[in-house]
């Protein structure tokens, strides 16, 4: 008897800890989610404007789900949709948007990811007006990743404010080849067809003159230039681009003055522009997008964030607002788990 009692104390004493534990857990998580929508509140807006991310040559979902794993992680906005365009033009949506949702991402992939920036943009005139008609979309925020930025510059160049189409809002473009590509010679670089063009650029072999025009000019920034002035003008631009501080002055595939030749095409004609400048092995082309602190908080801040400095007197460069680089900002709880 003594026994059983004294086991059956030894239970109730190992289920009250135990309870004890699970609560005091289910406090700590609950106060950190709630720290982590106050932060979310503080520091980004609340808007149903959907964002559009657009892969390169070559991208999957993956490269997109980098992209926004830091805008996710900080709360600032949330995956809802993901569109798949199959080789054949056949468009298949998972997921959906509606007006309640806060700052919804929708990912877009294309299955024949190297059909090349031209028809990505055909593709994505088709998915921009599945989203209007279907899912009532009035309003739109591109992200796209080398050939998906260009895609998305003449992709709102030839379609202007179509009126069965979305109202483009704000454009964050990554590694942009708007004038040319390095030939490195690679094997996922096409040898033949006409999209081995664009595979025609050499680390400085150009330079941007003093009013922003490349010297040089290539084919595909040609065809740019001849559209330049139909690009809506309520469009805001930030142009990310990398240096790997190699002598180089490009990151690896695109050079810094082939991104930078996009200034030229849509100063004076678009609402904002302004560049972002990574730097050092981190700021190599397909890096740019994989979990670059610097690139992630920029591109948060930039389509959500309530202090991003929005004024069209802003300068060219820009080091991404003091409020940004706080680590008092939502990004403080990944600083500190990674210095523990």
């Amino acid at each position: 008897m003594m026994t059983n009692r004294h086991s059956n104390m030894w239970r109730i004493g190992y289920f009250a800890l135990g309870s004890i534990i699970f609560i005091a857990i289910g406090l700590f998580l609950w106060h950190d989610h709630q720290d982590q929508e106050r932060l979310a509140e503080e520091n980004y807006i609340n808007s149903n404007t959907p964002t559009l991310f657009i892969h390169g040559w070559g991208g999957t979902l993956r490269s997109e789900k980098k992209m926004a794993s830091d805008a996710e992680a900080s709360d600032a906005a949330q995956r809802r949709m993901i569109i798949r365009v199959h080789p054949n033009g056949k468009i298949a949506v998972t997921g959906t948007i509606e007006k309640w949702m806060r700052n919804p991402i929708i990912f877009l992939r294309m299955d024949n990811n190297r059909a090349g920036e031209f028809q990505y943009a055909r593709w994505l005139t088709r998915v921009c007006k599945l989203l209007k008609s279907k899912y009532h979309i009035d309003n739109l925020n591109f992200v796209g990743h080398s050939m998906g930025s260009y895609a998305t510059v003449y992709y709102n160049m030839i379609n202007g404010n179509r009126q069965d189409l979305p109202r483009a809002n704000k454009l964050c473009l990554l590694a942009g080849p708007y004038n040319g590509i390095i030939n490195n010679g690679k094997q996922n670089q096409p040898i033949t067809g006409p999209l081995a063009k664009l595979w025609d650029d050499q680390p400085n072999a150009n330079k941007l003159l003093k009013n922003g025009r490349p010297k040089t000019i290539h084919p595909e920034y040609q065809m740019l230039n001849q559209l330049k002035d139909r690009i809506p003008r309520q469009i805001r631009i930030l142009n990310i681009y990398g240096d790997l501080n190699d002598g180089s002055n490009s990151d690896g595939v695109v050079t810094t003055e082939s991104a930078l030749s996009l200034g030229y095409l849509v100063k004076g004609r678009v609402n904002y522009y302004q560049t972002f400048k990574a730097t050092g092995p981190n700021a190599q082309h397909s890096e740019l997008h994989n979990h670059n602190l610097a690139v992630d908080r920029s591109l948060t801040n930039f389509l959500w964030g309530k202090h991003y400095n929005m004024s069209s007197s802003a300068p060219k460069y820009n080091p991404m607002l003091d409020k940004m680089m706080n680590p008092g900002m939502a990004f403080k709880r990944q600083n500190q788990l990674k210095a523990q």
